[in-house]
Formats: structure tokens, sequence, C-alpha cells
């Protein structure tokens, strides 16, 4: 009893099954283990944030304090499903090129296989020459001379098929690790297929388990913002913006700012890519095809894109970049006001900088 209170007393690890012992008393350790694992994962479960469900909104107050959070999350991961279709698509691409160089190596072995075996023969050919002619070694010849001159005549002919022995030889051995080169290629190019075919399948599944999790916030964010008043509403996607009478400058940021001016009023939507609907990383990349740039889909992505620049010298059709990580864009249009597709619940629209925390900057 006193054993079992002082290990009471500290600190108590899980104790993980033991298939096939037994105990003392006959039971078998590992059912008991089992029992105790099941305990402690379910206290665990039961204690992670995660896994606690919450109560729903009690008015439309708590659904506005608890929708800012949600639509955060739910714009962040639909953000990581862009990053994650963008990465799949790289992964295809890459699967398509090196796939491509399977078959190429594989006809490179069969040929270098189909001259290893033609110099195989023509070695046996001189190989068995020499044989025949009974010119083996110096010795043989001697023995088998029946003159001085004759001799002679065998040493040069002796020496002649060890030339061209040695020769056909030296091109055999130049072959062979020819094909062994040329095997090692194909082997290689084939487990180089097999790993991006490898990666391709680990990046479709991050693309759906993205895109169910995106999916999941995004129904419990719309649930939360048919609850807000038409006050709320208002307050929470803030003033309606008088942008630019003329945006400003040359280049392609300014052409695309131009061209995402002409989506002004049109309808958030998480993943939507246009014309009729936008999120942010739709616009601004629906923005910039429309003068032939082609943008990574999520915002992640295109804050590595064009160079960066700092607050103090954003120009006209730059784009900007909000949280950290990144999950938020639009394109600067001057006076301290960008173009974006801002929410759940809002439309495209002109907006001050100021009401996020601007992370970084980037100019094409």
């Amino acid at each position: 009893m006193e054993s079992r209170r002082r290990t009471s007393s500290g600190p108590r690890k899980p104790v993980l099954p033991v298939v096939g012992r037994i105990g003392r008393h006959g039971r078998s350790v590992s059912s008991v283990g089992s029992i105790v694992l099941i305990v402690i994962m379910s206290l665990l479960v039961g204690a992670s944030p995660a896994a606690a469900q919450q109560d729903p909104p009690g008015d439309a107050e708590d659904a506005a304090q608890r929708l800012e959070q949600v639509n955060r999350e739910a714009e962040a991961l639909t953000e990581e499903w862009h990053a994650a279709k963008d990465t799949f698509a790289a992964r295809q691409s890459e699967l398509t090129t090196l796939q491509a160089a399977v078959e190429p190596a594989k006809e490179a072995v069969r040929a270098a296989v189909e001259d290893e075996e033609r110099f195989r023969v023509e070695v046996d050919s001189v190989a068995l020459s020499t044989f025949e002619s009974g010119n083996l070694d110096q010795l043989n010849a001697l023995l088998a001379s029946r003159s001085p001159q004759e001799f002679l005549d065998q040493m040069s002919a002796l020496e002649t098929l060890a030339v061209e022995y040695r020769e056909k030889l030296d091109q055999l051995m130049t072959k062979v690790g020819d094909t062994a080169q040329k095997q090692a290629d194909a082997d290689a190019a084939v487990a180089r297929a097999q790993a991006a075919a490898d990666e391709a399948a680990r990046a479709e599944q991050d693309v759906e388990n993205r895109k169910r999790d995106a999916e999941k916030r995004i129904d419990e964010a719309q649930r939360l913002l048919d609850r807000l008043t038409p006050q709320q509403r208002r307050q929470r996607n803030g003033p309606n913006l008088t942008g630019p009478s003329v945006i400003a400058g040359t280049g392609v940021g300014v052409q695309a700012a131009k061209a995402a001016a002409e989506m002004l009023g049109k309808p958030y939507r998480y993943g939507a890519e246009g014309p009729n609907s936008f999120d942010c990383s739709g616009l601004t990349s629906w923005a910039f095809q429309k003068v032939g740039i082609t943008l990574p889909r999520s915002s992640s992505q295109q804050a590595r894109v064009g160079t960066p620049v700092s607050r103090d010298q954003l120009r006209p059709g730059d784009l900007l970049f909000f949280y950290q990580p990144v999950s938020h864009v639009g394109i600067y249009v001057g006076n301290n006001m960008m173009i974006n597709a801002p929410q759940t619940g809002d439309v495209v629209k002109y907006s001050d900088i100021s009401r996020r925390p601007l992370t970084g900057a980037r100019r094409l």
C-alpha cells in the first residue's frame, strides 16, 4: 500500500499494452494495458481544445465575434488549399517529364546490349580462329614449326591475331561498361519517375485534405454570417470607399489593377476564380492573367513572385500581402487603398490597407 501511495503521488506515464504477456494472477497484461491506454487517450482527447465542441452562439453579437476567428481560419485554409493545388500541378508536370525520360533510357539500354552482344561474337570469332590455327602461344608455335621460317610465319600470325583479339576485347569491355552505365541511368530514371508519382499522389491527397478542412470552416462561417443583423454586416464589412478616378502609372501591375477594378461589386466566395465571384487570390490571379501574367493560385505563393517593396515605396499595381503566414492579398491603387475581394458576405471593392496587418508587398 505504501508503494502504491508513493507511485500515485508522482506524475503518471501512459502504460502501453504488451502483447502476449501474462500477469502473476493469470490476467493478460495486454488487455489491462489496452484499457489504461484507452482511458488515457479519451482523457487527452477530451482535454484537447481542437476536439472540444463549441456551444452555438447565443445571439448575433456572439456570432459576430466568433465569425471573425472562423472567417480568418476559413480564409487561411482556403489559401492552403490553393497552395496544395499549385504543388500538385507542379508534381504532375514533373512526373510527366520524368516519365517521358524513362522509355528513351530503356531504349539506350537495349541498344547497348545489342552492341555488347555483337562485340562478344567478334571476340569469340577471333579467339576461335586463334585456337583453330594452332597459334595459341609462342611455345606451341615453336613446337609445331618444321623450320625457322615457319616459326617466324606463325609468330607473325600469332601477333596479328593477338593484337586483333586485344582490340576486340578492349572494345567489348568498353561496351560492357557502357551497357552498365545505360542500365544505371535507366534504373535511376525509373526511380525518379516512381518518386515523382509518389509525391504527386501525396500532393493530391493533401489537396483533398485541405479542401475538406476549408469547406468545414466555410460552412461554419456561413452559418455564423447568417445570424448577423444587417447593421452588424455593414459594420463588419466597413465603409464603401471611392477609389481613384484613374489608376495612375504604367506597367503590368497598373494594368492588372484596372482589370480588377472592372470586377467591383462582384461577390466574395471562398475558392472562386472569377469572373462572377472571387476570393482574394482568385481576384489577383485573374487580374494579372488578363494582362498576360500567370500567378500562382495561392496568396502565400504569390508573395514570392516579383521583387519586394517597402511600404514607403508602394506604387499602384503592387501586390499587398497580409497576416503571418500570408493568407490575404490585394492590389495597391494609391492613397493608402487597395482593390481586393475582402471576405465572405462582402464584394470586390476598395479597402483601406490599414484595416489588416500588412506583412509584405511585391512588384511585378
